[in-house]
């Protein structure tokens, strides 16, 4: 009895194009995953609790916590002191709801999510954890208190980077805390590119309330160390580079006595090459 046998031809092996379409078919769904995993620290709860375990790790473990001795004389005694004791005050104190006021807004500008950002003055990693749910990823930031490997020590005064650095800089609630706003400000020009854009947040108040508390006929020692600008007073500390202002935020009308100055902006280097 004859038997036949088949040929079997050996397994063709995929080509090297079919299996790079299938290594980024893969990276792509990785990615995906990923974006739609730190999409949840957009939610305040979500992270508050991991910026709360952080915190926790390199604080209470690691003992990380360190301070910034500014030798600049630019900074208000009660800087650092003030934005320790903030921390673990309230709920927003790790996970920097506020930020959302000014990240949001740069969310909506068409840049590069994986341009060059520095956040100065986050306090804690929640501005951080912030723009990582708004799929930013090439984050810097600067602060006199820091127990966070992802935020420097430094002053926005004297910066350590190096001119053109950032595409973006946010200067969220700091300038409070400046006896020299203008310097801050043309440092955070220095370190941006030109064309990029500044974020800066800042407390302020109605003109009856800043007449209140700052004006010539309350008591010196009643007065507030805070500095309370406008809207244009904050934007005269960059003057003559702020070029097309994105978005402004004035403070509510009254009934409101305060409230929160807003402003994103590009920078236009040439108009301030004087200075």
């Amino acid at each position: 009895m004859q038997t036949v046998t088949k040929d079997h031809k050996p397994k063709a092996h995929p080509s090297l194009i079919v299996r790079c379409l299938r290594s980024l078919h893969l990276a792509d769904f990785a990615f995906g995953v990923k974006k739609f995993l730190y999409q949840f620290l957009l939610v305040d709860g979500v992270r508050t609790t991991i910026a709360g375990i952080r915190y926790f790790y390199f604080v209470v473990i690691c003992r990380r916590l360190r301070t910034f001795d500014s030798k600049t004389g630019d900074l208000k005694s009660y800087a650092v002191s003030h934005n320790r004791d903030c921390m673990l005050k309230t709920v927003g104190g790790l996970s920097v709801t506020r930020s959302s006021l000014l990240l949001y807004p740069l969310s909506a500008i068409r840049i590069s999510k994986a341009d060059p950002v520095l956040s100065i003055g986050p306090r804690t990693e929640g501005e951080i954890l912030n723009l990582m749910g708004l799929g930013f990823h090439n984050i810097r930031a600067l602060d006199l208190i820091t127990y966070s490997p992802w935020v420097e020590l430094g002053d926005i005064h004297a910066m350590p980077y190096k001119d053109n650095q950032f595409a973006v800089v946010i200067i969220g609630w700091v300038l409070t805390y400046s006896k020299n706003q203008r310097k801050a400000a043309l440092e955070a020009i220095r370190v941006v590119r030109d064309g990029g854009i500044i974020a800066v947040g800042c407390a302020s108040a109605t003109p009856e309330e800043r007449e209140r508390v700052q004006g010539s006929n309350v008591p010196p020692d009643m007065r507030v160390s805070h500095w309370i600008p406008t809207f244009q007073e904050l934007l005269d500390c960059f003057e003559p580079c702020v070029d097309h202002l994105y978005f402004a935020q004035d403070i509510l009308p009254p009934p409101a006595t305060h409230g929160n100055l807003v402003a994103l902006f590009s920078v236009k280097k040439s108009a301030g090459s004087a200075l």
